[in-house]
Parts: structure tokens; C-alpha cells; sequence
């Protein structure tokens, strides 16, 4: 039985339409996943659908109590993880007919993202859930509402045919784009031809006699007349037959280790015997940990295991604990109360930035923060595009160490995949707290875990790119090629190098 229908519907803030939808249905047993960029109105939509927000155009037709469960909520002094459990807990115990889950598993540990979804394995009414986590929306889903370009569109699947599906209409769309690119300048090409071959007729052959060409120059006006005419035809079907955009590619992003402060020594961080407490009650013993430069290190464990506190612990120089003098520390930690709500975007991004112009926007056009963006007040931003906001003033800044705590929590997909990008080719070192489970898997080169009051090293690490001297190499190649004066026997040390590297791959 189908419990919810939206058609022809549209919502308008401030006189902008946010998002149209043109049909979108779903039943009892129906796990609906909803994803789309940061600040499109995924929350908006939820909103609508449980009738808190009446003010649309449209048709909204609901047969059933709705229960949603708010992305952000006072969490009474318990932390973000235990409050969305205790907010799910209470939602389940009512047994709605619909329930709504705004970003569930947002600070949730592995554990208990494993129990969301064999929780939400055996619900058994129509499920919708906003969410950026690729796990689960892998685990549960088994529909699709995207948001694209202020468009909703349902795909009938999983989340892994969505993306197979999606990926596949881009490069048909790219293969479509460059066939017209190819064909508009073929056309082009004869176009010029035919305007250069006018202008030749037009003229005459130089071994025409005066009398020749003055008997001639009406005729070949009228010839060269045909192929202008012939010309402007072909220009105009160049014009019609490009039709296709061409599909967003997102540039590499790609940092080299002379963008980095300097490191001097065999590690960054350095942490011995380390006894950490919470309150009354013992946290972590015999903390050892040796972070050295080049790597990224993972921080896992469960909900209060003390992955935060560690962290503060060796930032606020913690007997023990101990930063090299040479790291330059890069802290997220996804407090936006920093943020300066009276400024603007790019204000706030130059004002952090150790990189050149064109570089820094090129990351944040990676992050979604495209030119539009620049001018909008930092206040006016969603809640997850101040959290890349935040993110962005840190990996663009002047550290060779980054410390980031939950970093992907209310990232949207493309996002995820640019910080993953840049930190698998980031030169310098991470120290970073991520329950996604494959973020980290395609991040971290290490992966340390808090378990029973002890910090472990399992045999059996996360699987991310090793660091390599790759992009440093291939740098000073690239300006030893540059020099005024080239030095051969340093071009070749750096081409045995680079090769090595390579093929040990």
C-alpha cells in the first residue's frame, strides 16, 4: 500500500526555488535513502513529508503518522553519538508507520552502527533516511531519492546501483559531449576553409590579365557568394549540434611538500606512559604512540573510548606527550562556533589560506564551495556547509600536521571523496577520528585502536595509500626542468628515483 506520494511539488525561500519534485512514491517496507549536496534541502524535504513545514506548492499526500528524527537536537550534556541513540531508541519504541532519520549514524562508533542497521534491517514500516554515510546507505537502502541540481529523481535499487547507474550516464554524457566538441570543430574547420577558398575567388589568380579579371568579377562574386552562404549553413548546424554540457569533473587536488612547513626529526608525535582519566573514572593506560612524518593514522574505537581525549591530551602538551618543534598543527574538530557568522566565505578562506589563489578555489570548488559561494555570509550557510567551511580553513592553511576529529560527519558524497583525495595525496602528516568505515579504509596508511583501556596496533591495518616521496620527487623535477641551467646529472638521479617508486607500485 502506498503511504506517500509528493507530485508537481515546489519549494521557494525567499523567492529561489530550493527544490522541485515531479513524482516521488513509496510504501510499507520501502527503505527510501535521500542524498544530495549540502544545503539543497534534503532536511527541508524531510520537514515537509512529516507536515511540519506546510509552506509549498504541490500535492503532499501522506497516509500515515510520520516520526522524524532531527539531524541536530540538545543533547543535554551526553555526546552527539549518545544522543541520536537515545533519539533512535525512543523513536522505534512508538513503532511509527514512517520514520524519518536525518544523518542516524552521524557519531556513531562501528559498534552501534552495526546495531542501526540491524535495527533498521527489521522495521517494517516505510523508512526514509537522510544520510551521507556510504555504509548504510549500502546495508539499507533499497531505493533512491537524489537531489540534483534542485531536482529530485527517484531510482528503484540499491545505493550501489545508484552509483554504478549515475556513473555510467556521466561518462555517456562526457562521450556525448566530446563527440559534438569533435564534430563542431570539424565543422568549424571546413567553415574557414570555405571562407578562405571565397576570399581566394574573390581575388583571382595572379596570371589573370587585367581584362580577364575585370571580365570575370561578377561571376566569381557570385561563386564566392555561395560558399559564404555555404559556410554560414555549416556554422549554424555547428551551433545546433552542440547541445550536451559537459559533465563536472572535479581537477586533482594536490599538494607537494614545499607547500608544507618544513619537518625536522624521526617524529611529529611522540606519547609515553601515557594515564588518561575522565572525571573519576580511568580512560586509557600505558598509552604508547609514535606518529611519524609522512604517515595517516587512525584513531578507532567505541563511543567514549577516549579517541577526543587523547587528542586533547597531546594538543594541550600533556605531561608525557610531546609535538615536535617543527609541527605546524591543522585542528578540526567541527566547533562552527568559531566561525565569524559576519563575514564572508572567501573572507574567511583568505584570511586562512597558505596557497595561492587559484589553487585554494580549486579545493573548495572539490568541496562544493564554487564561486557562488564566495559572497554569502558565513551565517547563511547550512549546517554541513559550515562544517566544510571549517574543514576547508584547515587544509589550506600553513600545517604539516593535521588533526582531525570526525571530519566526515554531515560531508556530503562528493565531498567525502575530495577529502579523501586530498589526504590520500596529502605530503603531510594526519592524525585523524572517523567511524566511516570506508573513508578510512581508503585514508589511513595506520590504524590504532582504543579497546579495554588500552591504545592497540592490530596486525591487520587499514588498507590507504602508503605515503610515498612520489609528489616531492616529481616537483623538483619539474623545477630542476624549469632552471636556467639545466644540471643533467640531477635530472637523471631524480628520473632513477621517480622510476623506483614507480615500479614498486
Amino acid at each position: 500500500m502506498t503511504q506517500l506520494t509528493l507530485t508537481n511539488l515546489t519549494k521557494m525561500v525567499a523567492g529561489v526555488t530550493l527544490f522541485t519534485v515531479d513524482h516521488l512514491t513509496a510504501q510499507a517496507g520501502d527503505r527510501v535513502g535521500i542524498v544530495g549536496a549540502n544545503g539543497t534541502g534534503k532536511t527541508t524535504l524531510a520537514r515537509i513529508i512529516s507536515g511540519q513545514d506546510t509552506d509549498f506548492e504541490g500535492q503532499r499526500n501522506v497516509t500515515a503518522p510520520v516520526t522524524l528524527v532531527p539531524q541536530i537536537a540538545p543533547t543535554a550534556g551526553r555526546s552527539g553519538g549518545q544522543s541520536m541513540l537515545d533519539r533512535i531508541r525512543a523513536a522505534l519504541a512508538q513503532r511509527p508507520e514512517i520514520l524519518i532519520l536525518d544523518e542516524p549514524s552521524a557519531n556513531l562508533d562501528d559498534d552501534h552502527q552495526r546495531w542501526l542497521t540491524d535495527q533498521l534491517d527489521h522495521f517494517n514500516g516505510l523508512l526514509i533516511v537522510i544520510s551521507h554515510d556510504r555504509d548504510l546507505l549500502t546495508n539499507v537502502a533499497t531505493q533512491i531519492w537524489s537531489l540534483e541540481e534542485s531536482t529530485y529523481t527517484q531510482y528503484n535499487g540499491s545505493f550501489a546501483n545508484f552509483e554504478t547507474y549515475r556513473e555510467q550516464c556521466r561518462q555517456n554524457t562526457l562521450a556525448q559531449y566530446q563527440r559534438e566538441q569533435r564534430e563542431r570543430r570539424e565543422l568549424q574547420q571546413a567553415v574557414q576553409a570555405r571562407h578562405e577558398k571565397a576570399a581566394r575567388v574573390r581575388k583571382g589568380s595572379k596570371r589573370m590579365s587585367a581584362m580577364e579579371r575585370a571580365n570575370s568579377k561578377s561571376a566569381r562574386e557570385q561563386n564566392a557568394g555561395k560558399m559564404e552562404r555555404g559556410a554560414r549553413a555549416l556554422q549554424e548546424r555547428a551551433d545546433r549540434q552542440t547541445t550536451t554540457v559537459k559533465p563536472h569533473e572535479t581537477a586533482a587536488l594536490k599538494l607537494v611538500a614545499t607547500d608544507l612547513p618544513p619537518v625536522i626529526g624521526k617524529y611529529l608525535v611522540t606519547v609515553d606512559d601515557l594515564h588518561l582519566t575522565r572525571g573519576k573514572h580511568d580512560l586509557l593506560h600505558h598509552v604508547k604512540l609514535r606518529l611519524k612524518p609522512g604517515e595517516r593514522v587512525a584513531l578507532a574505537g567505541s563511543n567514549g573510548s577516549g579517541k577526543s581525549t587523547l587528542i586533547d591530551a597531546i594538543l594541550a602538551h600533556a605531561p608525557q606527550t610531546r609535538l615536535a618543534p617543527s609541527a605546524r598543527v591543522g585542528y578540526f574538530h567541527q566547533d562552527m562556533t568559531e566561525l565569524p557568522l559576519d563575514k564572508t566565505v572567501w573572507q574567511v578562506i583568505r584570511t586562512a589560506t597558505a596557497l595561492d589563489q587559484n589553487r585554494t578555489r580549486q579545493i573548495m570548488g572539490a568541496f562544493g564551495l564554487t564561486a557562488k559561494f564566495y559572497d554569502r555570509l558565513v551565517g547563511g550557510l547550512s549546517g554541513g556547509e559550515q562544517v566544510k567551511l571549517q574543514l576547508l580553513t584547515i587544509l589550506v592553511s600553513a600545517s604539516n600536521l593535521l588533526i582531525l576529529d570526525e571530519p566526515t560527519n554531515y560531508l556530503d558524497l562528493p565531498a567525502l571523496r575530495a577529502l579523501e583525495d586530498f589526504l590520500r595525496g596529502y605530503p603531510g602528516t594526519v592524525l585523524f577520528v572517523a567511524h566511516d568505515q570506508t573513508f578510512r579504509q581508503r585514508v589511513a596508511t595506520r590504524t590504532l585502536e582504543l579497546a579495554e583501556h588500552r591504545l592497540a596496533d592490530p596486525e591487520q591495518t587499514a588498507t590507504g595509500t602508503p605515503v610515498t616521496d612520489l609528489p616531492r620527487l616529481q616537483f623538483e623535477y619539474d623545477q630542476a626542468m624549469m632552471a636556467p641551467e639545466l644540471d643533467t646529472q640531477r635530472l637523471k638521479t631524480l628520473r632513477e628515483q621517480i622510476a623506483a617508486i614507480k615500479s614498486a607500485k
